[in-house]
Formats: C-alpha cells, sequence, structure tokens
C-alpha cells in the first residue's frame, strides 16, 4: 500500500468507527427509553437488557454502517478540501479517481463484510434478541389479548401445505385454513378448507370442514366430505408456524432460498413476495459502496462554499435512494415488478449517477 493511500484511509477509518460507536450508543439510549416502561412493568433487570443490546448489535450495525460510510467521507473529503490538499494532489498530478480509489476499495470490502455478516452471524443474533425480548424481559405477557399473525403458510413434515388467514397466539388458533396434502411424486392427494383450527393435546383439532380428494392425475373424485370437526395428525405445531411466519426476518438469504424452492410451485403470490425479500437480502449488503460511490464525488467538489453544497447534496441522495428503494420493493411485492428487478432497482439507478459524477469529477 502506497504512502498516500495510507494517508487518505487513515483519515477515513477514525470517523467511520467513530460514528459506528456513536450512532450504536445513541440508538441504544433511544431505544432503551422507549421501552423503559416495558423494563419497569416487568421488572427486567440490568443484565438481561443489556444481553438484548448485545446481540441486537450485528443487525443494527447492518443498518447503520451505509450512514456511517457517507459521514465518514464527507468528513475526510471536507477536512481535504478546507486545507487545500486535494487542489495540491490535482496540481501534483494525480487525478481524482486515485484519490477516491482507497475509498472505493473499502467501501466494496464493507459491502462483502456485510453480506458475510448477514448469512452467517445476523440471523442468529436476531432470534436471540427477539427470544430474549419476548421471553426474559416482557415474559411473552406483551400485548397478550392482540398477538396474531397474517397470512401464515408452512409446507408441513407430513407433505402438507397449510395455510392459514390468521394465527392467533394466545390460543393458538387458526382461522381460514386452507390443507393441501401431496404424495411423494408432488400429485396433489386432497384439498380441505376449514373454519377454524386450534391446538389441542399434540395435535390439530378443524371444525367446519369440507374436504376434496384427488386420484392419481390430480382430478377431484366424488364429492366432497362434509364434516362439522375433525382431526389432523401432524407433527407441525403452533411455533412451527409462528416461525416460518416470521422467517424473513430470522433465516439467511441461502436458507430463505432453499425455503422457496420447497414452496415452489404452491402458492405463487406467496413464493413471488419471498423471492423480492431473498434478492433485497443479496442487493442489500452493497448499499454501502453504493452511497459512497455516488457521496465521494460530491463531496471532492472544491471552490468557496461547495463542501457544504456537496454535503448538503449527498445526503438528500441517501434519503432519495431509500426513498426508491422502498417504492421499488413495495411495487415489486404487489407484483409489478419481477422479484430480481425490484430489488436491485435502486443500486442499478445510483451506479449509473455514481459512475456519471465519478466521469464528472476526474
Amino acid at each position: 500500500m502506497r504512502i498516500l493511500d495510507r494517508y487518505l484511509l487513515k483519515g477515513f477509518l477514525f470517523p467511520f468507527f467513530y460514528c459506528l460507536v456513536l450512532f450504536s450508543v445513541v440508538f441504544t439510549i433511544i431505544d432503551s427509553f422507549n421501552n423503559l416502561d416495558e423494563y419497569i412493568k416487568y421488572g427486567s433487570n440490568l443484565r438481561i437488557i443489556l444481553s438484548y443490546y448485545f446481540f441486537l448489535l450485528p443487525a443494527l450495525l447492518v443498518q447503520i454502517i451505509p450512514i456511517s460510510i457517507l459521514v465518514a467521507i464527507l468528513y475526510v473529503l471536507g477536512h481535504l478540501n478546507r486545507h487545500n490538499e486535494i487542489i495540491a494532489l490535482k496540481a501534483s498530478g494525480v487525478s481524482a479517481f486515485r484519490i477516491l480509489s482507497p475509498y472505493l476499495f473499502t467501501g466494496i470490502l464493507i459491502s462483502f463484510s456485510i453480506l458475510l455478516i448477514n448469512e452467517t452471524v445476523v440471523p442468529k443474533t436476531t432470534i436471540t434478541s427477539t427470544a430474549i425480548f419476548d421471553g426474559l424481559i416482557t415474559k411473552g405477557k406483551k400485548n397478550l389479548g392482540e398477538r396474531a399473525i397474517k397470512n401464515v403458510a408452512i409446507y408441513g413434515q407430513n407433505h402438507h401445505m397449510i395455510y392459514a388467514r390468521e394465527l392467533e397466539l394466545v390460543n393458538k388458533t387458526l382461522h381460514d385454513v386452507v390443507i393441501l396434502e401431496d404424495s411423494p411424486g408432488n400429485v396433489m392427494r386432497s384439498i380441505a378448507r376449514a373454519k377454524k383450527a386450534y391446538y389441542d393435546d399434540d395435535h390439530w383439532v378443524l371444525n367446519d370442514v369440507i374436504q376434496y380428494q384427488m386420484d392419481e392425475n390430480g382430478e377431484m373424485v366424488g364429492e366432497p366430505s362434509v364434516l362439522p370437526e375433525t382431526t389432523l395428525d401432524i407433527p407441525d405445531k403452533p411455533q412451527d408456524f409462528i416461525r416460518e411466519a416470521s422467517q424473513v426476518e430470522f433465516m439467511s438469504a441461502r436458507q430463505l432460498g432453499e425455503y422457496i424452492e420447497k414452496l415452489n410451485g404452491a402458492g405463487k403470490r406467496l413464493v413471488h413476495r419471498l423471492r423480492v425479500d431473498f434478492y433485497h437480502k443479496v442487493a442489500l449488503p452493497f448499499v454501502s459502496c453504493i452511497i459512497l460511490l455516488v457521496g465521494a464525488p460530491l463531496a471532492m467538489k472544491t471552490g468557496r462554499g461547495s463542501a457544504v453544497i456537496g454535503i448538503g447534496t449527498s445526503l438528500f441522495v441517501v434519503v432519495l435512494y431509500y426513498g426508491i428503494e422502498s417504492i421499488c420493493l413495495a411495487l415489486g411485492k404487489g407484483g409489478t415488478l419481477p422479484p430480481l428487478l425490484s430489488a436491485w432497482s435502486a443500486n442499478i439507478i445510483f451506479l449509473f449517477v455514481g459512475i456519471y459524477l465519478m466521469r464528472k469529477t476526474s
């Protein structure tokens, strides 16, 4: 590494890590005050609260790294501008791209590091932090009468695909249930609809059931059976539905991809939404590199007052980026955009903007 690269990176890394610590502390303080009534109400001790924030930290860092990178690059380039060091470097024949190349390379390394952390650390620590908050801090009593999960689905262990409009967590009850049973050869054997299903004595009890039988070609056989009540003997429990309903938050991209493959061919709308989440998990780590690519050329502008303009414009670009990303994800989950395009649209748009600004700055 050349002396110039070491000098430029030294000025960047200190404010970057400073921002990470500062934003983490600020978030922890704000979140602590927001949940203070819960901590007091349920008598949570300090050790458990600290454990909760410790396991929450990896997911938090993934969110604050992009803004930390932006603030750090604005600070270091603003510092170089104020001391006319960028002008001196350009006068010595050093191009703008050469000045920014150590930062861009660092941004790429950070992006791949975030991708690795998301795949290995974040899913496990998110599950742990959620378990600590729900199980040890609130002791499962928070909003007890209102806790329900909408639109749950699970591919059961005995070739059962189960959908429900709602799962009530308190009484372990499913509403508006559809149960698809297939054979090992992926041929539909039966379809059952139930108004309600509740878990009792290690099995599911279904109320107001209509059941259709299928032949080996997947065609309906005979008249449907109408039963006021029946039992469904499957090993899946209510907590399995809870885990699957929260899968996007608690799964890595690899695990989510495997789950989508298992669901492929059943529930096209559900699979489409999950594919958007899958591609977004892959695209999210590269936000850091994209924001740096756009923010650095804007912050490099020299001249009186131009550093302030660059900072303001860069912050506006970040807000614009997340706005476009949210819109594209919503369009993707609504079926307007393909999953891959909806997840990567913001990155692609701002990648070209960053390349344009880099060319203009050089």
